[in-house]
């Protein structure tokens, strides 16, 4: 099998000749995971790099199974199931394949052949990427040595249309040709360009270009000699930590652009990272350095004369400070930090002109707010990932305090500590300062407090940086009354939530503009949902400030109450047509605020809102597992409910129907019954079929009610096929098929399980497709099939798991014990019952109770094979491991197979 894989320009991939469609990469994660493989040598890196990489702020435990569904979804859209290997601690890209990618290509090849092969820039969707910045940083530069090298100068100009150079040798081109007019078309073209995209004409170099051109003397500039060395940079007086890899991305940056702004929050560590940025460039270059700290000035027009101070120049009355800073940098070979620009964002156009004064300036700026000039590249400084280097740093400052402070100690509080402030250093600074006052777990309790007092911190640090708070109010400053306003309406909100979620809070008019003043001021950040959609959220640090910030708070809460309310509705709504593949996913994603939501609404005595919010969620709480949490949500409704309107009566019985199904199915009838009573008077025909096949499972351990439950899902099943669509259909089918299982009609049951799986697979519903083919594995162990039976549990589990359904792994880890007993490893079975049996106590779950019998009669079989005393202690093994473990032990089995055998 040969793959190619391009990432030059664009991303794609070919499997033998057939491209696979980009429609195939609509899961993020997996086409990061197969672009981030192919970069590296052998397509191979350790499990643990990769989940840095792709989760940097995950803890390993909580990564692992999110990359399980990545290498899952990998294989699904190249269509080839041992796409990507994970084995004991690496994780492979196409193992068995020959693979050729269009970057190994271009590093083989040399001089035109090379040229020819660089279609653009790498991955050029995956911009400011950490995993892919320096790379592409590294492969330009090498396209544009090769372009220098090839004398190519106009290929230059295209690839780098602000590079002078390029330009100036085009003329030189023209005029060795004996071309005037061209060369001055070249250099007319060039100045349009500098004032169209810099706000600036050309530099010295092109117009003493244009002057030879024009047969006039060159320009010679004044050369003013300092009076005194510049301003170094200051260098930190503790350790660095947590930076390294930010620093190599900033001097890969700066190898190619001119100016670079380091943008986040205050209390970040940006002036920290820029000190070492400057540090690792002066030794990489030889270059002069000078620090310019521009909160010694608050208007904006003093910046020049503070950066002409900072470089050593003496400037006497009556001078033009701007002239004299551009004489003293023409030429000049030298990097030059502007340390806290926010305040004086009006002076970005003086960088702008600071960079066309010499080609061998390079300009770092660190600040809240991006400068918006041209050329300007933007990293953002991100707080420091919780688990390792956020602890990491509360240790150094901890021992600073306190050297006998022993992190092995207090490290599950020191790690709250670090997550409860997301990892942001200067709150850790504060919080590990107070260590010689309080123990770690006194801190924890009382860190709100401790953050906004300044006793803690260094006396040489600013006013602004010395409390949260301060540092929070010293960027609203910046702001005007919109932003401001935007900015505490924002502290509702507990994550990241769509532009819809924000323009539900905000009704002044387009919210856009000053969301989006926001982001530039680093205090909200945007991140990127599951498919692909801008999401936005606040630290929580600056979230609590913001809510105190809030004048009248209850008529946002009640806009954010409304808006989860017709959200969590019209998923409810659309699970059966475009969302059947991802509404529990999506509610997953906003269950925080959904929980706030609630809680709001029911503190407020809102009780049609209330009950809006918790009718959308009965089915899911049955398939996710958080049933104690919807039992009482639902029991409180069906408490008031003849307060309620009758649709919503109707479908707060429907939810409380799916939590008292695992406990209780007489119960649960009752509440079907009623509510396939309500849907037949409001002419619902979708809801009434759902409502009445689920009504027939009520049934499924009654088997003397077998007619009458198949009278009611055939009712069921032909209003679905007339008006429910084919996600409902499907599901109508599971229950059918649990119904003539559980009687002994094997026969139907594999008819109604095939036909819905096929359905299932068509819709991309992942979860039912797991459903299905668990439910298929009975089946084959009916026949005796064992090994069968073991394939399709184990095709169950890991779609189940990747796709993060883990009530649905509890209840399929320990379904795989009756496949291992039937193929001999009694014991191992053993071990997974017990697994299984503890992740349901732990989820507060029970088994489906169509399974009940099926697995009754494994755990006897098995008791029979290995003795009362030995399943009790393999039992109580399989106990102890946690769900995730568990099924690693499973699937990873599965894994270390592939590789060997491919």
């Amino acid at each position: 099998m040969r793959v190619d894989i391009n990432l030059l320009g664009r991303f794609s991939v070919a499997v033998d000749d057939r491209p696979v469609a980009a429609q195939a990469w609509t899961r993020r994660h997996a086409a990061t995971l197969v672009k981030v493989l192919a970069l590296r040598p052998g397509r191979r890196l350790p499990r643990e790099q990769v989940i840095d990489l792709l989760w940097p702020d995950l803890l390993l435990d909580e990564a692992a199974p999110r990359l399980h569904k990545a290498a899952h979804y990998a294989r699904s859209a190249l269509g080839v199931p041992s796409a990507v290997v994970l084995a004991g601690d690496s994780v492979t890209l196409l193992p068995d394949a020959e693979v050729e990618t269009d970057v190994a290509l271009f590093e083989a090849a040399s001089g035109e052949s090379a040229i020819a092969l660089y279609r653009g820039d790498l991955l050029p969707d995956d911009l400011y990427e950490p995993w892919a910045d320096a790379e592409r940083e590294r492969l330009r530069v090498r396209y544009l040595d090769l372009l220098r090298a090839s004398g190519r100068w106009a290929d230059l100009v295209a690839a780098e249309p602000l590079d002078e150079e390029s330009h100036l040798r085009v003329v030189e081109g023209h005029l060795d040709a004996g071309d005037r007019a061209l060369a001055l078309r070249q250099l007319d073209a060039m100045a349009r360009l500098w004032r169209e995209e810099l706000g600036v004409d050309p530099g010295p170099a092109a117009a003493e270009l244009r002057a030879r051109v024009e047969s006039m003397s060159p320009y010679a500039p004044v050369r003013l000699v300092p009076n005194r060395s510049a301003t170094r940079v200051p260098r930190p007086a503790t350790r660095t930590v947590g930076r390294d890899r930010d620093v190599a991305r900033v001097l890969a940056m700066l190898e190619r652009h001119r100016v670079v702004t380091l943008l986040g929050i205050g209390g970040v560590g940006k002036t920290r990272l820029v000190a070492e940025v400057a540090q690792g460039h002066a030794e990489a270059t030889d270059q002069r350095t000078c620090y310019v700290d521009l909160t010694k000035v608050s208007d904006p027009g003093l910046v020049a004369e503070l950066a002409v101070r900072e470089l050593g120049i003496r400037s006497g009355e009556n001078q033009n400070v701007a002239q004299m800073l551009e004489e003293a940098l023409h030429r000049q070979s030298m990097l030059i930090v502007l340390d806290n620009f926010e305040h004086v964002l009006d002076a970005a156009d003086l960088v702008a002109q600071m960079v066309q004064w010499s080609d061998d300036l390079r300009v770092v700026v660190t600040s809240r707010a991006r400068l918006r000039i041209a050329g300007e590249q933007v990293y953002e400084v991100h707080p420091l990932a919780v688990d390792r280097e956020a602890v990491a740093l509360f240790e150094q400052v901890a021992t600073a305090v306190d050297p006998r402070f022993d992190l092995s100690r207090h490290l599950a509080d020191v790690t709250a500590i670090c997550r409860s402030v997301d990892g942001l250093p200067l709150a850790i600074e504060i919080a590990a300062g107070h260590l010689r006052t309080l123990t770690p777990a006194l801190l924890r309790e009382r860190l709100a407090s401790r953050l906004g007092s300044s006793a803690a911190v260094g006396r040489d640090l600013p006013g602004r940086q010395q409390t949260i708070p301060a540092t929070i109010d010293w960027s609203l400053q910046l702001l005007g009354p919109d932003e401001r306003r935007l900015f505490a309406r924002l502290s509702v909100f507990r994550g990241a939530v769509p532009l819809e979620a924000v323009e539900a809070v905000w009704s002044d008019g387009d919210v856009v503009d000053p969301l989006s003043v926001l982001v530039d001021h680093s205090l909200v950040r945007r991140t990127t949902g599951n498919r692909g959609e801008p999401r936005f959220a606040m630290l929580s640090l600056v979230r609590q400030h913001a809510a105190q910030l809030l004048d009248d708070p209850d008529p946002v809460r009640d806009a954010h109450a409304a808006y989860v309310a017709g959200y969590v509705e019209d998923l409810f709504e659309r699970r059966w047509t475009d969302a059947a593949d991802r509404w529990l996913d999506d509610i997953t994603e906003q269950l925080a605020e959904v929980r706030l939501a609630h809680d709001w609404a029911a503190r407020s005595d809102d009780l049609p809102l209330t009950a809006r919010i918790t009718a959308a969620l009965g089915a899911y709480w049955f398939l996710e597992g958080h049933h104690a949490e919807g039992r009482r949500w639902v029991d409180e409704m069906v408490a008031h409910e003849d307060r309620l309107e009758p649709p919503v009566v109707a479908r707060i019985r429907l939810a409380a129907g799916f939590l008292a199904f695992p406990h209780d199915q007489r119960e649960a009838r009752v509440h079907w019954e009623r509510s396939t009573e309500l849907f037949r008077q409001q002419d619902e025909p979708r809801l009434l079929a759902y409502s009445l096949a689920v009504c027939s499972a009520t049934y499924i351990s009654e088997i003397e009610q077998h007619d009458l439950a198949m009278q009611v899902n055939d009712e069921a099943l032909a209003l679905g096929r007339r008006v429910g669509g084919p996600a409902l259909i499907a599901q109508v089918l599971n229950i059918r098929g649990e119904l003539t299982r559980v009687a002994g009609h094997d026969a139907l049951a594999v008819a109604a399980y095939e036909e819905g799986l096929q359905i299932s697979t068509t819709l991309d519903d992942e979860m039912y497709v797991s459903v299905f083919l668990s439910n298929l594995s009975y089946l084959a162990e009916h026949r005796g099939d064992y090994a069968e039976a073991r394939r399709l549990t184990h095709q169950a589990l890991r779609i189940c798991w990747c796709i993060g359904r883990r009530l649905m792994a509890a209840w399929t880890i320990s379904q795989l014990a009756g496949p291992e007993h039937g193929l001999g490893r009694s014991e191992l079975g053993a071990v997974l019952i017990g697994a299984g049996d503890e992740a349901l106590r732990v989820l507060g779950a029970r088994r489906h109770p169509g399974d009940r019998p099926e697995h009754e009669r494994v755990v006897a079989g098995i008791r029979a094979a290995v003795g009362d005393a030995a399943y009790e202690r393999l039992h109580a093994e399989g106990a102890a491991m946690s769900l995730d473990q568990a099924l690693a032990l499973v699937l990873e089995e599965d894994e270390g197979s592939a590789l060997a055998t491919g």
